[in-house]
C-alpha cells in the first residue's frame, strides 16, 4: 500500500479507527487522530502506531494543536472528517441553536474552520435524515457552506461497497474547490438468481452473504474461543482472503463467544435462519424482542453494539463474537480489539468499538474517490501553469 505523502487526514472522533483504516487502504496519511475514549484510543494506537493520538474531548483539543501535530498550516489538509454524535439536535428556527445538546457538532466546525482542508467528510446515523423534518441536515449544511464549502449530501449503504452488512450511513461530502462528484459510485448491487446467471451483464458485483465474510472462521461454540488463536490461513473468496492482513498471518484475534445458560441457548436455536425471536414458542419468548439471526445467503444486518446477544450466529446458537462483528464491518483480521467484552468500566467495550466503527471498505470507496478528484484538480493545475506564466509574462 503507497501512502502518498500530500494527502494527509485529520481525524477526529475516530474511535476504534474504522474510518483511518480506510483512508490508510486508499493511500492517505493520517497526521492526527482523537477520541475521548481510552479503550478505543488503545485500539487506535495498537493499530496505527504511527499515527498521533490525542486522548481528550474534542472540546480541550485547540486547532494550534492539530496544526502543530500534524505538522501542517492552515489550508495545507487534504481532508479533515469525523462523527459527531447529532442524537437530541436542537434548532433555533432555521439555525443550529446554542444549546449544550449541540456541543460536538459546533467543535467539529471549529476544527473545519480552523484546519481548512480541502475537502470535508461528515457521517452519521442514517436516521439524521429525518431528524426534525429535515431541518437538522439544512441546518448542518449551512453550517459548512458558510465556511465557504460546496457541499453534497446522501446515505450510503456500506453494502453498495462491497462490506457484507446492509449498513446504511449519512454522509456529508464538502470541498473548498467545489468539486460535485465527490461521492463514489456503488461497486456491488443486491441481485436475485436470474440477474446472478446474468452477471457479465451487470457492471457491478452481487453484495456479499454473511457466509462470504464468516464461513472460513473456527468453528466454535457459546463460551469457547480466545483472544488470540490460531487460523489455519485458508480462505474460500478474495473478500476472506482480503482480511486476513499482514501483520500476523495465521493469527486470529477476538474470535471469543460469550458462554450462554441452557434455556438462552434453546431459544437461540429456535430462531430460524434470517429470523427473529418472535417467530419462536410463546413458552420460550421473553420481553426482549429484538433479537436477530443472521441468514448465511444475504448481507447481514447493520451491526450494533449489542451484537453479542442482538445479532446471532446464522448455524451455530449464540451471539456473533468480535471478530465475525468485524468482518461484517470489513475490518482485517489483524485489526485488533482491546477492552472488556461486557461494560465493566466508563470506557467502551470491544462490542462499541466494533458496532460504532465505520466500516473499513465503506471509507476506502470514500477517500479513493476523493483521492481521484483531488489529484485530478492537481493535473489541471499543472497543465494551465505555462498558460498562465506566460499570460503573466
Amino acid at each position: 500500500m503507497k501512502i502518498n505523502s500530500h494527502l494527509t487526514v485529520v481525524d477526529l472522533f475516530s474511535g476504534a479507527g474504522g474510518m483511518a483504516e480506510g483512508f490508510a487502504q486508499a493511500g492517505f496519511r493520517s497526521t492526527v487522530a482523537s477520541d475521548y475514549d481510552e479503550m478505543a484510543a488503545k485500539t487506535f494506537r495498537a493499530n496505527h502506531p504511527s499515527i498521533p493520538f490525542i486522548l481528550r474531548g474534542i472540546e480541550n483539543v485547540s486547532v494550534s494543536e492539530i496544526l502543530e501535530i500534524s505538522n501542517l498550516h492552515r489550508g495545507d489538509a487534504t481532508v479533515v472528517c469525523g462523527g459527531p454524535p447529532c442524537q437530541g439536535f436542537s434548532l433555533a428556527g432555521p439555525r443550529i441553536a446554542d444549546d449544550p445538546r449541540n456541543q460536538l457538532f459546533r467543535e467539529f466546525v471549529r476544527v473545519v474552520e480552523g484546519v481548512m482542508p480541502e475537502y470535508l467528510v461528515f457521517e452519521n446515523v442514517s436516521g439524521m435524515v429525518s431528524m426534525q423534518g429535515g431541518a437538522v441536515v439544512r441546518a448542518v449544511l449551512k453550517e459548512f457552506e458558510r465556511l465557504g464549502y460546496h457541499c453534497t449530501a446522501r446515505v450510503l449503504n456500506a453494502a453498495d461497497f462491497g462490506v457484507p452488512q446492509a449498513r446504511p450511513r449519512f454522509i456529508i461530502l464538502g470541498s473548498r474547490d467545489h468539486s460535485d462528484a465527490l461521492f463514489p459510485e456503488p461497486t456491488h448491487q443486491s441481485t436475485t438468481r436470474s440477474q446472478l446467471e446474468q452477471l457479465s451483464f451487470f457492471e457491478t458485483n452481487p453484495h456479499l452473504t454473511v457466509w462470504d465474510a464468516l464461513g472460513d472462521l473456527p468453528v466454535i461454540a457459546q463460551g469457547e474461543g480466545a483472544e488470540e488463536m490460531p487460523h489455519s490461513g485458508d480462505y474460500l473468496n478474495g473478500y476472506q482472503r482480503e482480511r486476513r492482513g499482514r501483520r500476523f498471518p495465521g493469527v486470529l484475534f477476538n474470535h471469543r463467544a460469550t458462554v450462554h445458560s441452557q434455556p438462552i441457548i434453546d431459544r437461540y436455536a429456535a430462531i430460524p435462519e434470517g429470523g427473529d425471536n418472535s417467530q419462536i414458542p410463546l413458552e420460550l419468548r421473553t420481553k426482549k424482542t429484538n433479537v436477530f439471526k443472521l441468514h448465511r445467503m444475504r448481507p447481514a444486518r447493520t451491526v450494533t453494539c449489542n451484537h453479542r446477544t442482538d445479532l446471532l450466529h446464522p448455524l451455530i446458537p449464540r451471539g456473533t463474537t468480535v471478530r465475525e462483528a468485524a468482518r461484517l464491518q470489513s475490518f482485517d483480521d489483524d485489526y485488533q480489539f482491546f477492552g472488556n467484552l461486557t461494560r465493566k468500566a466508563r470506557w467502551t467495550t470491544q462490542d462499541d468499538q466494533v458496532g460504532n466503527a465505520v466500516p473499513p471498505l465503506l471509507a476506502r470507496a470514500i477517500a479513493r474517490r476523493i483521492k481521484e478528484v483531488a489529484e485530478q484538480r492537481v493535473s489541471e493545475e499543472k497543465k494551465w501553469q505555462p498558460v498562465a506564466k506566460e499570460m503573466a509574462a
